[in-house]
């Protein structure tokens, strides 16, 4: 039998058990580890995405992300949202696409924040399987060039 674990160092299973958690917990785990145990805090944040940094995702795979997000997700997730996050998704959406969102937000209204950390936590567990088939790149490896 193969040992799954032999030869990996301790932070690379720690990121393979955290791929399986839900955002909103591993944002606690990695708010308390930065107290603890700060450069594995550090080290994990590198490994490790949260919606924040869907900001960073390449555009095709941006757009990927959007065809499989219902639009009052994607519209409650974007309820208070950073610039770039809003940027990044504008800037890959089709015209009727983002007309059709300011409206899904406008009626939204006043929103819960769990209720928008939920639709985050859905969007981030659609794009983790997005950069697992390696269909949405984040960060760095988004600005590599393809070659055909």
């Amino acid at each position: 039998m193969v040992d799954p674990w032999k030869g990996r160092k301790g932070i690379d299973i720690l990121v393979d058990i955290l791929w399986h958690v839900e955002p909103s917990n591993q944002y606690r785990l990695l708010k308390n580890l930065q107290v603890s145990a700060p450069q594995i805090a550090a080290e994990l944040q590198k490994r490790l995405f949260t919606f924040d940094h869907l900001s960073e995702g390449d555009n095709r795979g941006v757009q990927r992300l959007l065809k499989r997000i219902p639009m009052r997700d994607l519209a409650m997730a974007l309820k208070g949202a950073s610039e770039e996050i809003l940027k990044r998704f504008a800037g890959n959406m089709s015209q009727r696409s983002l007309q059709e969102l300011r409206e899904e937000i406008m009626n939204l209204g006043p929103s819960r924040l769990s209720d928008i950390e939920n639709a985050r936590n859905r969007i981030v567990s659609i794009a983790r399987d997005l950069v697992g088939k390696k269909e949405l790149f984040i960060g760095n490896s988004g600005k590599d060039a393809w070659v055909e």
